[in-house]
């Protein structure tokens, strides 16, 4: 049984990381196109989250990194809160990965939607909650529907991308 907990840990990093990898890559291409259906003007591109393509400096990650280093006195370089920014994502993707892991093989409702609900669940708890609530974004209904549409669609595509891994690594049920 210890195994099995191990690999499904091991399965459900690898899983998040890959699940990360897809989000991060479809990006670009998802806010292009809602920008171009939904064009946001220049003062709402300036929203933190809103335009990772010209401001990654600007989305959530970074400035956390930069709110904390500021706080203990020793603000980073836009260079080193970039690192900072991913190390952040695809450690949070690694973690998430390892949650959903578990959750799918425990709940099989945890599945619907071949992950793609999870991964909005995980948007709603982080875009639509956690992050307002710590002042670093504001919430959904204050942001450019442009950004929200690429947004929660890039946590869609992380979901579904999540449970295409797990799946593919082997998990049961």
């Amino acid at each position: 049984m210890l195994a099995y907990v191990a690999l499904m840990r091991t399965n459900g990093v690898i899983a998040g990381l890959m699940a990360s990898w897809v989000k991060a890559f479809t990006e670009p291409r998802l806010q292009a196109v809602a920008e171009q259906i939904l064009p946001p003007s220049p003062i709402q591109k300036q929203d933190v989250g809103a335009d990772p393509s010209g401001r990654p400096e600007n989305m959530p990650p970074a400035v956390l990194v930069d709110r904390v280093t500021v706080a203990i006195g020793h603000r980073l370089t836009v260079a080193q809160r970039l690192r900072a920014q991913h190390v952040i994502h695809y450690g949070m993707g690694a973690g998430l990965g390892v949650a959903y892991s578990i959750a799918a093989s425990r709940w099989p409702r945890a599945r619907l939607g071949r992950g793609s609900l999870a991964g909005l669940a995980i948007y709603a708890a982080t875009h639509g909650s956690v992050l307002p609530a710590l002042g670093i974004q504001p919430p959904p209904w204050r942001l450019a529907p442009a950004a929200v549409a690429w947004e929660s669609t890039s946590h869609l595509v992380f979901g579904a991308a999540l449970e295409a891994a797990r799946s593919a690594l082997g998990a049961r049920g």
